[in-house]
């Protein structure tokens, strides 16, 4: 699966050249010099990536990473690189507050850029398998409680013997404790 990189940038030169460069490097790449549109795309699609920057007419980009906080889920969100050419000092840390996971002054180095990209997606790709992973093993912690109280039930239903029971009751509470 290609991972899916959505970049936001009113200079149409730049959004040309970041799209290029990522398709190169195989990535799926969507543009949108419009941040309003980009707000409406990312509602209706995921994006492993949002490469964005802060000052556009309409909404900035700070602006947009607040409503894309807003609309997506805390365990299902997207990774953020803003970039800009105009920053103020506290600017970075702004954007770190809210949410964002890299900043990029411009001009940037095509080098410096693509080692965020690939870092951020590197990121992304972990925490997705670290969530499916959770997910497993609550399915699993499941099976293992539903499977241990039937064996408590089979154990009380053959044999009638409560000690054997409360034994095999005491290694679910144990289990759960853990």
């Amino acid at each position: 699966m290609n991972e899916k990189i959505l970049v936001v940038d009113d200079e149409k030169s730049l959004l040309k050249s970041i799209e290029e460069t990522l398709s190169e490097e195989g990535y799926d790449v969507t543009t949108t010099g419009d941040s309003h549109e980009a707000l409406n795309i990312i509602k209706n699609e995921f994006f492993d990536l949002i490469v964005m920057d802060i000052r556009m007419p309409g909404m900035d980009g700070i602006s947009l990473l607040k409503e894309i906080r807003k609309v997506q889920d805390e365990d299902n969100k997207s990774r953020v690189i803003l970039i800009t050419a105009y920053a103020s000092e506290d600017a970075p840390i702004k954007a770190i507050k809210l949410g964002a996971d890299d900043y990029l002054m411009k001009p940037f180095e095509l080098e410096d850029f693509l080692h965020s990209v690939k870092r951020n997606l590197r990121i992304s790709r972990l925490e997705r398998e670290r969530n499916e992973s959770l997910e497993q093993l609550e399915e699993l912690h499941t099976k293992y409680k539903n499977l241990v109280g039937s064996l408590s039930k089979v154990v009380w239903l053959k044999t009638k013997d409560k000690d054997l029971e409360k034994k095999v009751r005491e290694i679910l509470k144990n289990y759960e404790k853990a």
